[in-house]
Order: C-alpha cells, then structure tokens, then sequence
C-alpha cells in the first residue's frame, strides 16, 4: 500500500513549495502593495496603473454580456493579491464578496480594505480546501493559474473552482492561450496552449463561452508567429519604463486609448486574453 501519510516524500515535497510561494508573495506585496504587486513589479507602479485601467474596461465589458445581475450574485476572487478585483466587485454592488491569496500578509491587508468581504488564506491548488461547495455564481482568476507550474496542482485548482461554483456558474480566467506550444518562464510563470487549456477546462467540467482581448500593447506579444524576435522588440522599446517610473505614466498615458480602441476590436490578442468558461449544469 502507497504511503500516503502527512510524512510522505510527496506531501513533504508540496508543503516545501507552498511555503516557498507563500514567503515569495508575502515579501513581494510587502515591497509592492500597488498595481505593480500583483502586476509587472519591473514595469513600475505608475504603467502598471494604465494597464489596470484597460483591465477595468474590457472586465466591466464583459460582466455587462454576460447579462449578470451583480447585485444577486455571489463571487469569489482567487489570488486576490492587492484587491483590485475585490475592488471591482465591490463597485458593481455584488451581493456577497469573497477572496482569497496563498500570501498571509496579503490577507491580513485585504482584509482592513474589504471589511465585509469573506477572506481565505489558501493555494487554489491545494488538496481539501475548506471552501464551501456550489456556493458561488462567478469565480474570477485574474493572472494566477499561470503561476499553477505543475500540470497535476492546475487540474486541482479547476477542480476546487468547479465544486465551489455553482450549476451554471462562471469563471473568469486569463493565460496567453498560446495558439502553438506554450511557454514557462523560470519557477514564477507558465503560458499553457489553447487546446491544452480547452481540453482541461472540459476534463474538470467546463465548457467555454467567449475569449476577449485583456491586453494587446501593454503587454508582451508572447502568442505570435515570430514570438522571441517579436518580445525582444517590445522588451527593447519598453527600456525606458524600467529605468524612471515617471517614463512609465508617459508611456502609459500615450497607450491607454489606443490599447481601449484595440481590446474593444481584435478578436484575439497576442498577448493577454479573458476567457469565459461555464460550469455545465
């Protein structure tokens, strides 16, 4: 019989990685509790601002299609991170907001923001996760799954959203949706492929309703056919937003409407996408 005890080398192996993601996060949003936090830190706060703004935008657009009612619905934001989408649910009067973050000190900021939300201090990839089932009408996954690396955690994680949402429910999940293979960066992220994504949103009880552009400019264009000749362009011409963080109000300033008008009209985009998955009834 496999050893499946809390001593295992497997479960020791899990707990020494949450841990070390936990330690991350925590310092990370100790240094950058803004944008850049739960952004780009090396883009700096003040173009990482723009950017949330087009974010703002094209999320708004897409709850308003869906033809939810924010004020009977109940949400869960995972990675909550610094707020920004507590802070959207919040404006559009949800009736019940709950979040959570693997970062304790994230938790514990959150949880003076948002003194009415429901907070949990949890990895969406855990095993047993104490939240409760079919309890909510919309989960949202802004820039988080693709910090999930291990193919077996994101099975996980869709696994835990889809027994807390309800029949019919949604999530709201970015990722690149790499149209060829897809890309890791380092321990810190990884890109799946669309048909990977599509085959594990339907594995764990999904079916997708919509993708939208979330960011076309602003963003590195990692899903193209000429992908690494076409980031170190983007990466040579944002040079200067990484030096002087005033550059990067300029350059996000000069952006912002040209991003709106483009996240408004492309079909696809070669860098950040919404998806819209549905939890079949």
């Amino acid at each position: 019989m496999p050893n499946v005890s809390g001593d295992s080398p497997e479960m020791k192996a899990m707990d020494g990685l949450e841990q070390r993601q936990r330690t991350y996060w925590n310092e990370r949003f100790r240094q950058h509790w803004g944008p850049e936090g739960a952004g780009s830190v090396h883009l700096g706060r003040q173009f990482n601002a723009w950017r949330y703004r087009v974010r703002r935008a094209v999320f708004r657009r897409v709850v308003r299609r869906l033809g939810l009612d924010p004020g009977t619905l109940s949400v869960l934001d995972v990675g909550s991170g610094t707020g920004f989408y507590l802070g959207q649910w919040q404006a559009l009067r949800a009736a019940s907001i709950s979040g959570l973050d693997i970062s304790d000190w994230a938790v514990s900021q959150l949880a003076q923001i948002y003194p009415n939300a429901t907070l949990y201090e949890l990895d969406i990839a855990g095993a047993h996760l104490p939240l409760p089932a079919q309890a909510f009408d919309v989960v949202t996954a802004i820039d988080v799954l693709t910090h999930v690396l291990d193919d077996a955690a994101y099975l996980r994680a869709l696994g835990n959203i889809h027994r807390s949402l309800k029949p019919g429910g949604y999530l709201l999940y970015t990722d690149s949706f790499f149209h060829g293979p897809g890309k890791r960066f380092e321990d810190y992220w990884r890109g799946r492929s669309l048909n990977a994504i599509a085959a594990d949103m339907d594995a764990a009880g999904f079916e997708i309703v919509s993708r939208d552009p979330f960011s076309v400019l602003m963003s590195a264009p990692t899903d193209t056919r000429h992908r690494q000749r076409n980031e170190r362009i983007w990466d040579r011409v944002m040079i200067p937003v990484l030096r002087r963080n005033w550059i990067g109000f300029f350059y996000g300033a000069f952006l912002y409407p040209i991003e709106l008008f483009l996240v408004s009209t492309l079909r696809e985009s070669p860098a950040i996408e919404l998806m819209v998955c549905r939890k079949r009834s």
